[in-house]
C-alpha cells in the first residue's frame, strides 16, 4: 500500500470506531422524559463505561500497531478491514451485555428477556474473533523490516497479550455454554489483569544487550 492509502485506511478505522461508540449510545434509546426513564439512562452509564473501555481498547491496539507496521501491504489491509467488519457487528452482543448489566444495577429483569448463557456465547464468540484477528495484526507488524530488536520485542509482547485475551475469550464461551455454569462465564474475563500483568511482569519488552565477549 502507498502511505496515502494506509492514510486513508487510518482514517477510515478511526471512524469506524467512533461509529461503534456512537451506536452504544443510540442503543441505549429513549429520553431522560420521566424519573423511570432517567433511572433507567442512569443505571446504564457504567455498562456504557464498560462497552466505551473494550472497544476503546481495541482501537487503541490498532493505533500501537500502526506506529509499528508502519505502510502494509495487501495483509494488513484485509485484517483490519476484518476488525472493522467484527467491531460493527460486535457492537450488537455489547449493547446486549450492557443492557443486561443495566437491568441487574436497576433490579428488573424485563429489561433483558433473552438467555444469559446464549447472550455470553455470542459475547465471547466476538471478543475471541477480534483478539485473534488483534494477535494476528501484530503478528504481521514483524514483518515490517525498518523494526529494531526492541520494536519487534514490542510486537510480539502484544501479540501474546492478545493470545491471552482469546485464550479467555474462548474458555469464557465454552463455560457460557454449560448450562449452570454459564452464569460464571462472565467473572473469567476479571482474571485478566492478573494473566496480563504477571506476562507483562515476566516478558523482557527490551532484548538483552549483547555481549562484546
Amino acid at each position: 500500500m502507498t502511505p496515502e492509502t494506509t492514510k486513508r485506511l487510518d482514517n477510515f478505522t478511526d471512524a469506524a470506531f467512533a461509529f461503534a461508540v456512537t451506536l452504544m449510545v443510540v442503543g441505549a434509546g429513549g429520553s431522560a422524559s420521566d424519573s423511570a426513564t432517567l433511572e433507567s439512562a442512569v443505571a446504564a452509564i457504567p455498562s456504557f463505561a464498560i462497552g466505551f473501555s473494550i472497544i476503546t481498547l481495541f482501537w487503541f491496539s490498532h493505533v500501537q500497531w500502526r506506529n509499528l507496521r508502519g505502510v502494509g501491504d495487501a495483509r494488513s489491509l484485509l485484517l483490519t478491514l476484518l476488525l472493522v467488519f467484527m467491531v460493527l457487528i460486535y457492537i450488537v452482543p455489547l449493547r446486549s451485555m450492557a443492557t443486561s448489566f443495566a437491568a441487574f444495577l436497576t433490579g428488573d429483569d424485563d429489561m433483558y428477556r433473552g438467555s444469559l448463557g446464549q447472550l455470553f456465547t455470542i459475547y465471547g464468540m466476538g471478543f475471541t474473533a477480534m483478539s485473534v484477528v488483534t494477535a494476528l495484526l501484530f503478528r504481521d507488524a514483524r514483518r515490517n523490516d525498518a523494526l529494531n530488536d526492541e520494536k519487534r520485542r514490542q510486537a510480539a509482547g502484544q501479540m501474546w497479550i492478545w493470545v491471552i485475551l482469546a485464550t479467555t475469550g474462548t474458555l469464557s464461551t465454552i463455560l457460557a455454554m454449560i448450562p449452570g455454569p454459564h452464569i460464571f462465564a462472565p467473572f473469567l474475563y476479571a482474571t485478566l489483569p492478573l494473566t496480563i500483568g504477571l506476562f507483562s511482569w515476566r516478558w523482557r519488552w527490551v532484548p538483552r544487550p549483547q555481549s562484546d565477549a
